[in-house]
Formats: C-alpha cells, sequence, structure tokens
C-alpha cells in the first residue's frame, strides 16, 4: 500500500506538482484533430488541470494557447478564427498560433502595442491527433512518432474516451494482467458457461506468472499461463509515462495492436486515446460494437465521454450474469467501468498487493524514479527514445529461448 502523501505525488498532476512536472516534459495528446478539421475551427481543450484553446487558421496551421485572453479573461474559444490567428470577442484582440499579437481593436492609433505575448505551446499534428508540448521550451524533446502513425488511414482507428477517474487507476487496470482472464471473462474464457470459443489469446489459467525489466522507454513484462497446448507468453510494454501496447488476440487479429494512452485531463478525469491498428483494414463501426462504446447509453461519439458514474449500478445488466461474467459488453467498458468504480482518486492506502501486482508496482516506481531524474537535473526515462520500435506480443512461449527475443527492438535500460 501507499501512504496518503505517495497517492497524492503519483496521482496528482496540475501546475506544480512533482508528477505534473514530469509529464510537461513528454509531448501530450491535447484533441483528436477532428475537433479542428476544418479552417476556422476552435475548440477548448483541458490537459493536466489547465484549460487552452485549439484552432486551426485559414492556412490550415494548429495552434494551442491559454484559453483565456492575457487582456481582461475572456475566454479564446468564443473567439473568431481570422487568416492565421484567433480574435478574443471581447475587445478583439488578435493572437498568431505562436502567440504573437497581430492586433488591438480597442487601442487608440496614437498609442504603442504592449510588448505583450500569449502563452502558446508546440504543437504537432500527426496520427488524428493534436500533440502538444507544455513543459520548459529549453527542454523540449524530439516528437515521438508511433508505429500507427506510418500506416494508411483505414487501417487504424482512434477513439478517445473521457471517463470520471484519475488517470493512474486507468492505466494500472491496462497493465494488470490477471484482470484480463478474470473481468473479461466472456472474451477470455468463454467455456466458463460451457460453450463457446477463445477470444483473446490462453486466458484459462487465471494466475499468470508474471517477469518484468526495465527498458530505455519504461519497462515491460512478461505474463506467463500455461495451457493445454503448452505455456503461452504475453508481453505487454509500458512506455513513459502514459502509454502501452496491447498484442493482437484471436479477437483482434494476430496482425494487430492497440496502442493506449492514459492522459490526464485532472486529477479527476482522464482521456484514454485508443488507437487500434494492424495490416487490415479496420472501420469505426466494428471497434466500436468490439468495445462496447456502440452502446449510447454508456458512450457518447460526439463528446467523446463515457456515460458512467461510480454508483450508477442501474446501468449493469444483473439478468444476464448466469452467461455475461460481468453484466457488461465489451472489454473497455469493463474496464472503465471498473476504473470508475474506484472513485475519482483510488485510496490506495488501503490496498493489498500480491504477486500479479508487479507490474503495477513496477509502473509506480518508474514514474517516481523519473520524477526524482528531473529533480537531480536528469532527463526523465524515454526522452529521444524510438517508439516506433516498441511492439507487444501474444504467442507460444519460446523453449530454448528468453522471451525478450520476441521483442527485439526492446532494450533494457541502464540505471543512473
Amino acid at each position: 500500500m501507499l501512504t496518503q502523501e505517495q497517492n497524492d505525488r503519483l496521482c496528482r498532476i496540475g501546475p506544480r506538482t512533482p508528477m505534473g512536472d514530469l509529464f510537461r516534459r513528454y509531448w501530450m495528446p491535447i484533441v483528436t484533430a477532428d475537433k479542428v478539421g476544418e479552417p476556422g475551427s476552435i475548440t477548448a481543450a483541458r490537459l493536466l488541470g489547465e484549460d487552452f484553446v485549439v484552432f486551426r487558421g485559414r492556412d490550415r496551421t494548429v495552434g494551442v494557447l491559454d484559453e483565456f485572453c492575457i487582456h481582461r479573461g475572456a475566454s479564446l474559444a468564443l473567439g473568431r478564427v481570422e487568416e492565421c490567428g484567433v480574435r478574443c470577442l471581447y475587445h478583439g484582440w488578435k493572437f498568431g498560433a505562436d502567440g504573437a499579437i497581430q492586433d488591438i481593436m480597442n487601442l487608440p492609433a496614437e498609442k504603442r502595442p504592449p510588448k505583450l505575448r500569449a502563452p502558446a505551446y508546440p504543437v504537432v499534428e500527426a496520427g488524428g491527433i493534436v500533440w502538444a508540448y507544455l513543459g520548459p521550451k529549453e527542454k523540449c524533446p524530439p516528437f515521438r512518432r508511433f508505429a500507427f502513425m506510418e500506416l494508411p488511414a483505414d487501417q487504424r482507428v482512434l477513439l478517445r474516451v473521457d471517463t470520471h477517474c484519475n488517470w493512474v487507476q486507468m492505466i494500472e487496470g491496462g497493465l494488470d494482467s490477471s484482470h484480463v482472464s478474470i473481468l473479461h471473462t466472456n472474451a477470455a474464457r468463454p467455456n466458463w458457461t460451457g460453450a463457446g470459443a477463445q477470444a483473446v489469446g490462453a486466458m484459462n489459467d487465471t494466475g499468470p506468472t508474471l517477469e518484468i525489466e526495465d527498458t530505455e522507454f519504461g519497462y515491460h513484462y512478461a505474463a506467463f499461463r500455461r495451457g493445454p497446448e503448452g505455456t503461452n507468453v504475453r508481453v505487454v510494454p509500458f512506455i513513459m509515462p502514459f502509454g502501452r501496447i496491447i498484442p493482437g488476440g484471436a479477437l483482434q487479429g494476430k496482425n494487430n495492436f492497440t496502442l493506449a494512452l492514459e492522459v490526464p485531463i485532472d486529477d479527476e478525469h482522464t482521456a484514454t486515446y485508443s488507437v487500434r491498428y494492424g495490416s487490415q483494414p479496420i472501420s469505426l463501426e466494428s471497434r466500436l460494437e468490439e468495445t462496447g462504446y456502440d452502446d449510447p447509453q454508456l458512450y457518447s461519439v460526439e463528446k467523446q465521454q463515457f456515460l458512467f458514474a461510480r454508483g450508477d449500478n442501474a446501468k449493469q445488466r444483473r439478468d444476464i450474469m448466469d452467461h455475461n461474467w460481468s453484466g457488461f459488453r465489451g472489454i473497455a467498458v469493463e474496464d472503465a467501468v471498473i476504473a470508475t468504480s474506484m472513485g475519482p482518486i483510488s485510496d490506495r492506502t488501503r490496498e493489498n498487493l500480491i504477486s500479479s501486482d508487479l507490474a503495477v508496482a513496477r509502473f509506480r516506481k518508474r514514474l517516481t524514479d523519473s520524477i526524482d531524474r528531473i529533480e537531480r537535473g536528469l532527463e526523465p526515462v524515454g526522452i529521444g527514445f524510438d517508439v516506433g520500435l516498441i511492439s507487444a506480443i501474444d504467442a507460444a512461449a519460446p523453449n530454448d529461448q528468453h522471451w525478450r527475443t520476441l521483442v527485439p527492438n526492446h532494450c533494457a535500460s541502464i540505471a543512473a
């Protein structure tokens, strides 16, 4: 278990918090690109407990500025997008994507414009996502290109899902291998009801053995499960500070992967960017059905919002639990329900970890170690690593080689 101080240090990501300082050293997804799809589009965005405005100029340039005008604090999300800038409705101050003042409508003609600049942030648009860097300008790292960004658009599907819970419980659920064969019983162990086909790999063994190794990008773990045809190994990487890759199983297809990025909106809300990608075309409709997000009572496609709140148990189908383990449909829905059920920020002072929680414990250590690195003037883990080389595996365990040979581009890290 953690102390309250340790839990706060892990979970809280606002300005001038240790974890917030760490996150601000990485490029972060801020909105899906369709939210500013057309020239002249503008939208408010919240990230790491701060408020921003994202706009696309008439020249298609994307800008990210602080939401509130530096003159009198009106929201620029209500502003007019003109040419390559955004003009505040209140007094007509116009700012470029670089934050420079381009015009002030209420300034007398004989007065010189003030030497001011709106806070603006580096931006990259890639893979259907607008990414921003919120940290010190002199520390801005190269942009990291994930493998899905290099694929044709029809071979990847992006979903953003906003949940009312802290980012840590979302990502810890994803890094917890043992829950897959229990919470997701209908997909992983369909024979528990006496019929069905295996859907997501060899998951009948509900107590996997874990091996974990630190890497240059974070860490990876191998979960070994015994099955009738031998031992299966599932290798999952954690990509600092908020990402993981889920290997494709029988349900998803052997050549498919899912990249999940658990991005803190603020201390109590998380935006999950989920990208399914692979060697074959995939449709948004099939992805929504697979995740369970095609249910309008549980997910709003337009608002990108998960519609289940803690205590909203009437949405659980208890009448079908003789043949449906959880009373919900879809692996992603089950994960989001469980994370939300813990409350806005889980109380880790009351938890009791066991050996199957090793990957969760290592996640916490890698994050807090990186905070310590920053406080010592060092670079955090994963900066500059080519994330396009990172992979995940769900396969038969090799008999005469180390499981690391299945992910040859993953290099063990050297402690500093």
